[in-house]
């Protein structure tokens, strides 16, 4: 990859001048750096949406692009700061499960803390409010450079997973599992739900907000007026309403229970 790619992902929004001073540090380490914005829409402190977004856009990036991710309500705390490699691609960001999707069933993932202040505008312990500029932006702007990961700090085994009782290597204990919870709400008023069927969902139907809502294969077989779900492109349980917000209709958010049962 010619001209390293960079990504963001973050909670900031663009009303304040957090993004561009991310940037700005960025550039001013790496001015040949590409840089792309996923979104800097997530809900505020919404970690597993974060995580969400990573898996669904990230992972469709180049081998060797870095990938920053600032959704960090931990910042100043002892949580660590993160580089991990996961898949070919690169991870900047806390310690908190933002990395959990990414990471899992990866056996080649690894984490290293960013600890060398050399790499950092100010060491993480001194920067108790914006660690996205100070300490995750030029991580990864060294990191496109060309500095090895091991050079930050030392080797994370057990970085922390969205479900705490899992490394995050292990398997999403979710893929299997018929209860989960809104993870994402798109644009359009569609409820993503964190259940990844195996086994298909033949004899079910979704339970959300009081609700049981019925299996369709598509958006256009729903009915205009009702929820309906589906398993959508990426292979999770999704709740919409044709041609309109299932977010709304339901007034379910994220984090609302999520869960398949059999049709009675």
């Amino acid at each position: 990859m010619d001209r390293p790619i960079i990504t963001l992902t973050t909670d900031f929004g663009l009303r304040d001048p957090s993004v561009g001073s991310v940037k700005g540090v960025i550039l001013s380490i790496h001015p040949d750096v590409a840089l792309v914005d996923l979104t800097h829409d997530l809900p505020r402190h919404a970690i597993a949406s974060a995580s969400y977004v990573l898996k669904m856009a990230a992972t469709y990036f180049p081998a060797g692009s870095i990938h920053l991710a600032v959704v960090d309500p931990g910042v100043g705390s002892a949580r660590r700061p993160l580089i991990c490699s996961a898949g070919g691609r690169w991870y900047v960001g806390p310690d908190n499960g933002v990395f959990a999707e990414v990471c899992r069933g990866d056996p080649s993932s690894e984490c290293h803390e960013i600890a060398d202040p050399r790499f950092c505008l100010k060491p993480p312990r001194s920067s108790p409010t914006f660690q996205g500029r100070d300490v995750f932006a030029p991580a990864a702007a060294w990191l496109a450079r060309g500095t090895p990961p091991g050079a930050f700090g030392p080797r994370v085994t057990d970085p922390v997973d969205l479900d705490s009782s899992q490394p995050a290597g292990a398997a999403p204990r979710h893929a299997a599992s018929r209860r989960g919870e809104v993870i994402w709400i798109d644009r359009f008023g569609n409820l993503i739900s964190g259940i990844a069927p195996d086994t298909g969902v033949a004899g079910f139907v979704v339970s959300v907000a009081g609700r049981e809502v019925p299996f369709v294969t598509h958006y256009a077989e729903g009915p205009p007026d009702a929820p309906a779900a589906l398993v959508n492109s990426d292979g999770l349980v999704e709740v919409f309403v044709n041609r309109g917000d299932a977010a709304a209709l339901l007034g379910a958010s994220i984090g609302a229970p999520v869960a398949l049962i059999p049709l009675r």
